[in-house]
């Protein structure tokens, strides 16, 4: 029973070498331990001696314990054993050494990583005008990325960036938002968002965007944005909108406005003239035209020449200017030596009075005229006015009436004032064609100015 259990002994002892030897022998491939050189192979070597003089063993005690065998087979057992004790005493430093060779790789890979890292942020935070910041409520100091000292005009190794220091640096008027944000973020945690002011040492005023968070017990970081360049363009696109508004005014001023007088043009007169049509159309208040023509103005030219035509045209223009009207009165150049007067609220009494008023003012200037017979300059007017769409029916019929009216004074003898009167130019109302409801429909619910 002994000799079968010391059998079963050596036998798992020989198996133990073998697996021993095959794993090594799988784990010695890895590129890791290329740096065991040679002990390797001497370690495999010296269990798979032990593996067979083990077997060996095994046949001598199957042979009933022959001196011949056993003998040997232990002897060799202890150098195997001693040999592989030396190897190993010799593997240990060899494989430490190879370990912390490779922490040192890994280390150093970590800081040439690192360092590209820094590199690539210093290089967006330069392209982009940001630097990023960390403050702890204990040391109450700040620790400030080389983009942050570039942005605050400073040199690290003269700026140190404490709490109060850094409030100090921006504008009065946004200290104390910036201080309660920061102070709530250390206690509280959160983050925040501030639009800032940044007074450099150099007397630079920069316009930044500060942000941050709370990233543990009383400590915040974050970003300061440099957005002066935007906010500078937003100030020029402010004022060149300004100027292109201002520009506009003055291009729609001069578009409607006569170069020669400086009354309104044709075109000023026209939109007004429909604009108040409509608006009398649906309040049902009167309106009143007059227009004014220059007696004899070409021979006046003829006479004196187109210089002095055109002074005498705008002394006149003036005069008729100067009239007191009420608010929403136009005046405005007609055509050639006429002015036109468009009277919202005036029917054809207060149109003539007007007018009448008109003549008098041009006959007060004293303009030489030869080719009249009183010597001096005078004015023919017209005068008619919309008082419902039975009677007018469009605002073209009114300039009609009035210019209808302005024909009579020349006819009459000039320098007078004749309102426009149906029984006189029955012509201008066309009695086949009476207003139709599509007209009355158009004037009173056409609102478009």
């Amino acid at each position: 029973m002994a000799i079968w259990q010391a059998e079963l002994t050596v036998l798992m002892s020989a198996l133990t070498y073998v697996s021993a030897a095959l794993a090594l022998l799988y784990l010695f491939r890895a590129r890791a331990a290329l740096v065991l050189g040679i002990h390797r192979w001497l370690l495999v070597a010296v269990l798979a001696a032990a593996a067979g003089l083990q077997a060996l063993l095994l046949f001598g005690l199957a042979r009933g314990g022959a001196a011949a065998f056993v003998l040997p087979a232990a002897a060799g057992q202890l150098v195997a054993g001693i040999g592989l004790w030396v190897l190993l005493a010799g593997i240990k430093p060899q494989l430490a050494g190879a370990m912390g060779r490779g922490v040192q790789r890994q280390i150093d890979q970590a800081k040439a990583l690192a360092k590209a890292s820094r590199a690539t942020l210093e290089q967006a935070e330069a392209t982009a005008q940001f630097g990023h910041w960390q403050v702890d409520l204990a040391g109450r100091v700040f620790e400030w990325s080389a983009a942050m000292y570039r942005i605050h005009g400073a040199a690290p190794a003269t700026f140190l960036p404490s709490l109060d220091v850094v409030l100090a640096c921006f504008h009065a008027d946004d200290r104390q938002s910036l201080t309660n944000a920061l102070l709530t973020t250390l206690a509280e945690g959160g983050e925040f968002e501030l639009r800032l002011r940044l007074c450099r040492a150099d007397g630079e005023l920069r316009h930044v965007i500060m942000s941050g968070r709370s990233v543990g017990p009383g400590t915040v970081c974050g970003v300061l944005v440099d957005v002066t360049a935007q906010h500078q363009a937003e100030a020029r696109l402010r004022e060149a909108t300004a100027a292109a508004l201002h520009a506009s005014t003055a291009l729609r001023e001069l578009t409607l406005e006569d170069d020669l007088t400086g009354l309104s043009n044709r075109r000023q007169f026209d939109l007004s003239l429909v604009h108040e049509f409509k608006r009398a159309v649906r309040s049902g208040l009167p309106l009143g035209l007059a227009l004014i023509d220059i007696d004899n103005f070409r021979a006046y030219n003829t006479i004196y020449g187109s210089i002095a035509g055109d002074a005498c045209l705008r002394r006149v223009a003036q005069a008729v200017k100067s009239i007191p009207r009420r608010t929403g009165d136009v005046v405005a150049r007609h055509r050639g030596g006429q002015i036109a007067v468009l009277l919202p609220l005036a029917d054809d009494k207060g149109a003539e009075r007007v007018a009448t008023v008109i003549l008098e003012a041009v006959q007060a200037l004293q303009i030489l005229h030869e080719g009249t017979a009183s010597g001096f300059l005078t004015v023919s007017c017209g005068v008619a006015a919309f008082t419902s769409l039975a009677d007018v029916n469009n605002p073209q019929e009114l300039v009609r009436r009035a210019g209808q009216a302005l024909d009579k004074a020349k006819t009459e003898g000039r320098n007078r004032v004749v309102k426009f009167d149906l029984s006189l130019n029955g012509d201008l109302y066309d009695f086949h064609n009476p207003p139709q409801a599509l007209d009355l429909t158009y004037w009173s619910k056409n609102r478009v100015s």
